[in-house]
């Protein structure tokens, strides 16, 4: 009885790391994350940073974006299930230790904590989280498949959580959203990245990508262009505040896009591909990292 019992605990652990590993907490924690900073640096620069902090509603408004957005990744794998199996077999865990149903029910789950946490802060937050959670399974279920307009839909996904804390606060300070321009447009080359990435299976499953539709050196060369927006927003920013610190990340991250251009050029295989993604990645990172530095 007792080896029955721990191989049933072993399992529930197993499961509960499936699931973990399918909402994919890692990247909820760095969302939370980004909107603490913003909440400190750029829209309450004045405050007293504990303050902010310590803020019970702002803890539960990052809480429920970690559930909506957590939601979000649910409903995406169940959608993408097939065609995962082809791109990331090694990714793929709903249809191993969490069946279909189970995942589900953990959406629908998530959904609901999200929209109850929301409704303690105000409507506002409420209907923003509703409309974003709508938006999140409308992309997973149709606008994921639609090419370039998929990777625009999946980019505004990417940066909404950054707009809850707008809503919140009913502060538009402009810096978040030249800070959010330049995320958004790394993340919109990101995107193009892991539709390379990702041509097998939208091929055999009838996804639409530019990759797929314009082929490789227009990917590219679309890659290129956006590369070459991408000092627009840094330099607005700095016509607009004096800031000093920052212009160090932003130094480096030339830097780093740089080198993705030259490798993009270089790029044929997946396995090139997959290395500028995880620059791409790590230039993502340090920018919300850098928030503090405005």
């Amino acid at each position: 009885m007792s080896r029955i019992l721990n191989r049933r605990q072993r399992y529930a652990l197993f499961k509960f790391f499936a699931l973990l590993s399918l909402v994919r907490w890692y990247n909820i924690f760095i969302i939370i994350g980004a909107q603490y900073l913003a909440s400190v640096f750029m829209l309450n620069p004045e405050v007293p940073w504990l303050e902010v902090v310590l803020d019970p509603y702002l803890f539960i408004v990052a809480l429920s974006t970690g559930f909506i957005v957590a939601s979000g990744f649910i409903i995406n794998a169940f959608y993408d299930l097939e065609r995962d199996v082809i791109n990331k077999p090694q990714e793929v865990v709903i249809n191993r230790l969490l069946s279909q149903q189970t995942g589900l029910n953990f959406y629908f789950l998530f959904n609901t904590i999200g929209m109850i946490l929301s409704f303690y802060v105000s409507k506002k937050v409420m209907l923003f989280n509703f409309l974003f959670s709508i938006a999140l399974w409308f992309y997973s279920h149709k606008l994921k498949k639609m090419g370039f307009l998929g990777n625009i839909s999946a980019v505004s996904l990417t940066v909404a959580p950054f707009l809850v804390i707008v809503v919140y606060y009913e502060d538009i300070n402009p810096a978040i959203f030249f800070y959010v321009a330049f995320i958004a447009l790394v993340q919109l080359i990101r995107e193009l990245v892991k539709d390379v990435m990702a041509q097998k299976g939208d091929v055999i499953y009838g996804y639409k990508s530019v990759p797929l539709d314009y082929g490789l050196d227009k990917s590219k060369r679309l890659i290129y262009t956006l590369a070459v927006m991408l000092p627009l927003p840094p330099v607005a920013l700095y016509m607009i505040y004096d800031f000093n610190n920052v212009v160090y990340y932003f130094v480096a991250a030339f830097i780093a896009l740089s080198a993705v251009v030259f490798l993009t050029y270089k790029a044929r295989g997946k396995n090139d591909f997959s290395k500028i993604n995880t620059m791409l990645k790590g230039v993502i990172a340090a920018g919300i990292l850098s928030i503090s530095l405005v």
